[in-house]
Protein backbone atom coordinates (compact mmCIF):
# COMPACT_ATOMS: atom_id res chain seq x y z
CA UNK A 1 0.00 0.00 0.00
CA UNK A 2 1.42 3.20 -1.16
CA UNK A 3 1.01 5.89 1.48
CA UNK A 4 1.67 10.10 2.11
CA UNK A 5 0.95 12.37 4.67
CA UNK A 6 -0.70 15.41 3.12
CA UNK A 7 0.15 18.56 5.52
CA UNK A 8 3.22 16.83 7.47
CA UNK A 9 3.42 19.75 9.96
CA UNK A 10 3.80 19.31 13.80
CA UNK A 11 1.75 16.11 14.18
CA UNK A 12 2.46 14.72 10.65
CA UNK A 13 5.77 14.41 11.33
CA UNK A 14 5.40 12.67 14.70
CA UNK A 15 2.91 10.66 12.88
CA UNK A 16 5.51 9.60 9.64
CA UNK A 17 8.52 9.15 12.50
CA UNK A 18 6.67 6.39 14.45
CA UNK A 19 4.59 4.92 11.50
CA UNK A 20 7.52 4.30 9.64
CA UNK A 21 9.68 3.22 12.78
CA UNK A 22 6.97 0.61 13.03
CA UNK A 23 7.08 -0.76 9.27
CA UNK A 24 5.22 1.54 7.03
CA UNK A 25 7.01 4.01 5.36
CA UNK A 26 5.51 6.87 4.38
CA UNK A 27 6.08 10.05 1.95
CA UNK A 28 5.96 12.97 3.97
CA UNK A 29 4.32 15.66 1.93
CA UNK A 30 4.70 19.62 2.68
CA UNK A 31 4.75 22.71 1.08
CA UNK A 32 7.40 23.96 3.67
CA UNK A 33 10.80 23.46 1.43
CA UNK A 34 12.66 24.27 4.28
CA UNK A 35 11.24 21.57 6.25
CA UNK A 36 10.99 19.09 3.57
CA UNK A 37 14.62 19.70 2.73
CA UNK A 38 15.76 18.76 6.81
CA UNK A 39 13.28 15.87 6.88
CA UNK A 40 15.09 14.49 4.31
CA UNK A 41 18.52 15.33 5.71
CA UNK A 42 18.24 15.02 8.99
CA UNK A 43 14.72 12.35 9.25
CA UNK A 44 12.33 13.10 11.38
CA UNK A 45 13.31 14.32 15.02
CA UNK A 46 10.52 14.28 17.39
CA UNK A 47 11.11 15.91 21.33
CA UNK A 48 9.44 17.02 24.24
CA UNK A 49 7.78 13.69 25.84
CA UNK A 50 9.21 11.45 23.42
CA UNK A 51 12.60 11.11 22.25
CA UNK A 52 13.13 9.58 18.37
CA UNK A 53 14.82 10.47 15.22
CA UNK A 54 13.88 8.47 12.70
CA UNK A 55 15.14 8.60 8.44
CA UNK A 56 11.45 9.33 6.20
CA UNK A 57 10.78 10.48 2.74
CA UNK A 58 9.72 14.11 2.16
CA UNK A 59 8.84 15.91 -0.67
CA UNK A 60 6.90 18.96 -1.72
CA UNK A 61 3.35 18.68 -3.72
CA UNK A 62 5.26 19.79 -6.75
CA UNK A 63 7.32 16.67 -6.13
CA UNK A 64 4.85 14.72 -6.32
CA UNK A 65 4.35 11.66 -8.87
CA UNK A 66 2.11 8.55 -9.32
CA UNK A 67 -0.86 7.94 -6.88
CA UNK A 68 -1.20 6.47 -3.22
CA UNK A 69 -3.47 4.15 -1.97
CA UNK A 70 -3.50 6.20 1.76
CA UNK A 71 -3.14 9.92 2.38
CA UNK A 72 -3.27 10.93 5.60
CA UNK A 73 -4.76 14.96 5.51
CA UNK A 74 -3.21 16.32 7.74
CA UNK A 75 -3.10 20.47 6.22
CA UNK A 76 -4.72 22.62 7.67
CA UNK A 77 -8.61 23.45 6.95
CA UNK A 78 -7.39 27.34 5.72
CA UNK A 79 -5.23 25.71 3.21
CA UNK A 80 -8.38 23.25 1.96
CA UNK A 81 -8.54 25.22 -1.63
CA UNK A 82 -4.54 24.78 -2.53
CA UNK A 83 -3.96 20.84 -1.02
CA UNK A 84 -7.14 19.53 -2.32
CA UNK A 85 -6.57 19.83 -5.67
CA UNK A 86 -3.27 18.18 -5.12
CA UNK A 87 -5.01 15.31 -3.59
CA UNK A 88 -7.27 14.19 -6.43
CA UNK A 89 -4.85 14.30 -8.62
CA UNK A 90 -2.55 11.87 -6.70
CA UNK A 91 -5.29 9.76 -4.97
CA UNK A 92 -6.28 5.99 -6.68
CA UNK A 93 -9.66 5.63 -7.92
CA UNK A 94 -10.17 2.76 -5.18
CA UNK A 95 -7.91 4.57 -2.77
CA UNK A 96 -9.23 6.97 0.59
CA UNK A 97 -8.16 9.93 2.15
CA UNK A 98 -8.22 9.87 5.79
CA UNK A 99 -9.38 13.37 7.11
CA UNK A 100 -7.38 14.36 10.31
CA UNK A 101 -8.18 18.05 10.32
CA UNK A 102 -9.74 19.71 13.19
CA UNK A 103 -13.35 21.04 13.05
CA UNK A 104 -15.99 18.90 11.42
CA UNK A 105 -14.12 18.62 8.34
CA UNK A 106 -15.35 15.81 6.21
CA UNK A 107 -17.90 17.48 3.96
CA UNK A 108 -15.70 19.90 2.48
CA UNK A 109 -13.05 17.01 1.85
CA UNK A 110 -16.12 15.01 0.43
CA UNK A 111 -17.30 17.46 -1.83
CA UNK A 112 -13.61 17.19 -3.85
CA UNK A 113 -12.39 13.96 -3.62
CA UNK A 114 -15.68 11.94 -3.33
CA UNK A 115 -17.41 10.38 0.02
CA UNK A 116 -16.49 7.00 -0.69
CA UNK A 117 -13.33 8.17 -0.62
CA UNK A 118 -13.41 9.96 2.49
CA UNK A 119 -12.42 8.47 5.76
CA UNK A 120 -12.79 10.37 8.92
CA UNK A 121 -10.65 10.73 11.81
CA UNK A 122 -9.99 12.49 15.08
CA UNK A 123 -6.27 13.07 16.45
CA UNK A 124 -6.63 12.61 20.34
CA UNK A 125 -3.41 13.79 21.06
CA UNK A 126 -1.24 17.60 20.64
CA UNK A 127 1.85 18.74 19.31
CA UNK A 128 3.77 21.52 18.65
CA UNK A 129 6.14 22.31 15.53
CA UNK A 130 9.53 23.67 16.58
CA UNK A 131 11.65 24.55 13.13
CA UNK A 132 11.99 22.57 9.95
CA UNK A 133 12.60 18.81 11.06
CA UNK A 134 11.49 18.70 14.60
CA UNK A 135 8.07 18.58 16.19
CA UNK A 136 7.40 18.47 19.97
CA UNK A 137 4.60 15.90 21.57
CA UNK A 138 3.18 18.00 24.08
CA UNK A 139 0.46 15.41 25.28
CA UNK A 140 1.57 12.21 27.24
CA UNK A 141 2.73 9.39 24.50
CA UNK A 142 0.40 6.87 26.18
CA UNK A 143 -2.90 9.16 25.34
CA UNK A 144 -1.81 9.29 21.66
CA UNK A 145 -4.80 7.68 20.30
CA UNK A 146 -6.88 8.04 17.03
CA UNK A 147 -10.17 6.91 16.02
CA UNK A 148 -11.85 6.74 12.85
CA UNK A 149 -15.09 6.19 11.17
CA UNK A 150 -17.22 6.06 7.67
CA UNK A 151 -19.17 8.82 6.86
CA UNK A 152 -22.00 6.45 6.40
CA UNK A 153 -21.74 4.65 9.59
CA UNK A 154 -20.41 1.65 8.23
CA UNK A 155 -17.70 -0.48 10.09
CA UNK A 156 -15.51 -1.53 6.74
CA UNK A 157 -12.38 -4.05 6.53
CA UNK A 158 -10.55 -0.79 5.02
CA UNK A 159 -11.36 1.28 8.10
CA UNK A 160 -9.09 -2.09 10.12
CA UNK A 161 -6.52 -2.10 7.69
CA UNK A 162 -5.88 1.96 8.23
CA UNK A 163 -6.13 1.44 11.77
CA UNK A 164 -3.29 -1.51 12.05
CA UNK A 165 -1.10 1.11 10.29
CA UNK A 166 -1.73 3.99 12.86
CA UNK A 167 -1.33 1.83 15.49
CA UNK A 168 2.26 2.19 15.06
CA UNK A 169 1.72 6.20 16.55
CA UNK A 170 -0.55 5.69 19.16
CA UNK A 171 -4.06 3.40 20.21
CA UNK A 172 -6.10 3.72 16.82
CA UNK A 173 -9.64 2.29 17.12
CA UNK A 174 -12.62 2.97 14.66
CA UNK A 175 -16.51 3.70 15.28
CA UNK A 176 -19.87 3.63 13.72
CA UNK A 177 -20.81 7.12 15.05
CA UNK A 178 -18.12 9.56 13.40
CA UNK A 179 -19.87 12.75 13.71
CA UNK A 180 -20.42 11.64 18.04
CA UNK A 181 -16.43 11.51 17.97
CA UNK A 182 -16.01 14.90 16.12
CA UNK A 183 -18.20 16.31 18.59
CA UNK A 184 -16.69 14.97 21.62
CA UNK A 185 -13.12 16.26 20.07
CA UNK A 186 -14.68 19.54 18.71
CA UNK A 187 -15.79 20.46 22.87
CA UNK A 188 -11.98 20.09 23.65
CA UNK A 189 -10.50 22.23 20.58
CA UNK A 190 -13.35 24.87 21.03
CA UNK A 191 -12.76 25.02 25.14
CA UNK A 192 -9.55 24.50 25.30
CA UNK A 193 -7.24 25.40 22.13
CA UNK A 194 -9.93 28.34 21.61
CA UNK A 195 -9.08 29.61 25.24
CA UNK A 196 -5.53 28.90 24.84
CA UNK A 197 -5.53 31.52 22.10
CA UNK A 198 -7.61 34.01 24.54
CA UNK A 199 -4.93 33.58 27.21
CA UNK A 200 -2.12 33.78 25.11
CA UNK A 201 -0.49 30.52 26.69
CA UNK A 202 -0.94 26.74 27.39
CA UNK A 203 -4.05 24.49 28.30
CA UNK A 204 -2.21 24.65 31.38
CA UNK A 205 -2.92 28.30 32.26
CA UNK A 206 -6.43 27.63 30.75
CA UNK A 207 -6.96 25.15 34.04
CA UNK A 208 -5.13 27.34 36.09
CA UNK A 209 -6.98 30.71 35.95
CA UNK A 210 -10.28 30.43 37.32
CA UNK A 211 -12.10 32.53 34.86
CA UNK A 212 -10.53 31.18 31.94
CA UNK A 213 -11.41 27.79 33.16
CA UNK A 214 -15.15 29.02 33.44
CA UNK A 215 -15.31 30.31 29.82
CA UNK A 216 -13.85 26.33 28.82
CA UNK A 217 -16.71 25.09 30.47
CA UNK A 218 -19.72 27.40 29.53
CA UNK A 219 -18.40 26.52 26.01
CA UNK A 220 -19.05 23.05 26.39
CA UNK A 221 -22.40 23.69 27.62
CA UNK A 222 -22.89 25.45 24.58
CA UNK A 223 -22.07 22.69 22.83
CA UNK A 224 -23.70 20.48 24.32
CA UNK A 225 -26.99 22.32 24.06
CA UNK A 226 -26.35 22.32 20.38
CA UNK A 227 -25.92 18.23 20.38
CA UNK A 228 -29.07 18.16 22.27
CA UNK A 229 -30.95 20.11 19.67
CA UNK A 230 -29.49 18.51 16.72
CA UNK A 231 -29.99 14.78 17.65
CA UNK A 232 -26.25 14.19 17.93
CA UNK A 233 -25.24 11.39 20.22
CA UNK A 234 -22.10 12.07 21.87
CA UNK A 235 -19.26 9.19 21.58
CA UNK A 236 -17.45 8.77 24.82
CA UNK A 237 -13.58 8.83 24.36
CA UNK A 238 -11.04 8.26 26.90
CA UNK A 239 -12.54 7.30 29.37
CA UNK A 240 -14.75 10.60 29.31
CA UNK A 241 -18.77 10.69 28.23
CA UNK A 242 -18.52 14.35 27.92
CA UNK A 243 -22.37 14.97 28.71
CA UNK A 244 -20.88 14.46 32.31
CA UNK A 245 -19.40 17.98 31.58
CA UNK A 246 -23.43 19.79 31.82
CA UNK A 247 -23.99 21.87 34.07
CA UNK A 248 -27.12 24.33 34.80
CA UNK A 249 -26.10 25.87 37.80
CA UNK A 250 -23.19 27.82 39.40
CA UNK A 251 -22.70 25.46 42.01
CA UNK A 252 -22.87 22.79 39.47
CA UNK A 253 -20.52 23.99 37.29
CA UNK A 254 -17.83 24.60 40.78
CA UNK A 255 -18.55 21.17 41.18
CA UNK A 256 -17.25 20.01 38.09
CA UNK A 257 -13.98 21.26 37.95
CA UNK A 258 -12.64 18.07 39.08
CA UNK A 259 -13.95 16.19 35.93
CA UNK A 260 -12.66 19.03 33.70
CA UNK A 261 -9.26 19.09 35.61
CA UNK A 262 -8.63 15.27 35.19
CA UNK A 263 -9.58 15.13 31.05
CA UNK A 264 -7.18 18.18 30.38
CA UNK A 265 -4.48 17.50 32.62
CA UNK A 266 -2.61 15.08 30.74
CA UNK A 267 -2.80 18.01 28.14
CA UNK A 268 -1.30 20.88 29.88
CA UNK A 269 1.35 21.37 27.76
CA UNK A 270 -0.07 22.24 24.37
CA UNK A 271 -0.42 25.17 23.00
CA UNK A 272 -2.97 25.95 20.13
CA UNK A 273 -1.68 26.05 16.66
CA UNK A 274 -4.05 29.03 16.33
CA UNK A 275 -1.10 31.08 18.24
CA UNK A 276 1.54 29.82 16.20
CA UNK A 277 0.25 30.60 12.85
CA UNK A 278 -0.62 34.31 13.98
CA UNK A 279 2.51 34.82 15.19
CA UNK A 280 3.72 33.42 11.27
CA UNK A 281 1.54 35.30 9.52
CA UNK A 282 -0.84 32.76 8.84
CA UNK A 283 -4.89 32.89 8.96
CA UNK A 284 -5.31 30.35 12.17
CA UNK A 285 -8.17 27.78 12.29
CA UNK A 286 -10.90 29.78 14.44
CA UNK A 287 -13.62 28.82 11.79
CA UNK A 288 -12.88 25.22 11.81
CA UNK A 289 -13.22 25.20 15.87
CA UNK A 290 -15.06 28.05 17.80
CA UNK A 291 -16.69 29.23 14.08
CA UNK A 292 -18.19 25.98 14.00
CA UNK A 293 -20.27 26.33 16.88
CA UNK A 294 -20.88 29.20 16.37
CA UNK A 295 -22.89 28.29 13.10
CA UNK A 296 -24.27 24.83 14.31
CA UNK A 297 -25.98 27.32 17.15
CA UNK A 298 -27.26 29.51 14.57
CA UNK A 299 -28.42 26.63 12.50
CA UNK A 300 -30.38 24.92 15.73
CA UNK A 301 -31.42 28.17 17.05
CA UNK A 302 -28.98 27.61 20.10
CA UNK A 303 -27.21 31.09 21.86
CA UNK A 304 -23.45 30.68 21.80
CA UNK A 305 -22.30 33.78 23.71
CA UNK A 306 -18.75 32.34 25.01
CA UNK A 307 -17.91 31.28 21.88
CA UNK A 308 -18.99 33.97 19.95
CA UNK A 309 -16.71 35.55 22.40
CA UNK A 310 -13.79 33.64 21.91
CA UNK A 311 -13.78 33.75 17.19
CA UNK A 312 -14.04 37.61 18.25
CA UNK A 313 -11.12 38.01 19.98
CA UNK A 314 -8.77 35.23 17.78
CA UNK A 315 -10.18 37.39 14.81
CA UNK A 316 -9.18 40.24 16.35
CA UNK A 317 -5.64 39.11 16.95
CA UNK A 318 -5.58 37.55 13.30
CA UNK A 319 -6.71 41.20 12.12
CA UNK A 320 -4.11 42.96 14.08
CA UNK A 321 -6.81 44.40 16.13
CA UNK A 322 -5.76 42.92 19.46
CA UNK A 323 -2.54 41.71 20.74
CA UNK A 324 -1.60 38.30 21.38
CA UNK A 325 -2.14 39.28 25.17
CA UNK A 326 -2.93 37.34 28.17
CA UNK A 327 -5.21 39.95 28.85
CA UNK A 328 -7.58 39.63 26.32
CA UNK A 329 -9.10 37.26 28.92
CA UNK A 330 -10.63 40.39 30.46
CA UNK A 331 -12.89 41.07 27.56
CA UNK A 332 -14.89 37.90 27.96
CA UNK A 333 -17.93 38.17 29.94
CA UNK A 334 -19.99 35.27 31.15
CA UNK A 335 -22.96 34.85 30.98
CA UNK A 336 -25.18 34.93 34.38
CA UNK A 337 -26.70 31.10 35.63
CA UNK A 338 -28.79 30.98 39.01
CA UNK A 339 -26.55 30.03 41.27
CA UNK A 340 -28.37 26.45 42.50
Amino acid sequence: MRMAIMGTGSLGTIIAALTTRGGYPIDCIDANVEHVKALNAGGARVVGLMDLVQPVRALTPGEMVGEYDLILYLAKTTDNESALPVIVKHLKRDGAVVCMQNGIPEDAVADVVGRFRTIGCIVGWGATYLEPGVSRLTSAPEKMEYVMGELDGQDTSRLHEIAKVLSAAGAAKTTTNLIGIRWNKLMSNTGFSGMSAVVAGTYGDVLDQPKALACAQHIFREALAICRAAGVVIEPRGGFDNRDFDFHTEKERVEKIPLYLKKMEPHRNIRTGMLYDIEAGRKPEYEAFNGTITRWGKKWKVPTPVNDQVVDIVRGMWEGRLKIDPKNLGLMELPPLPSE
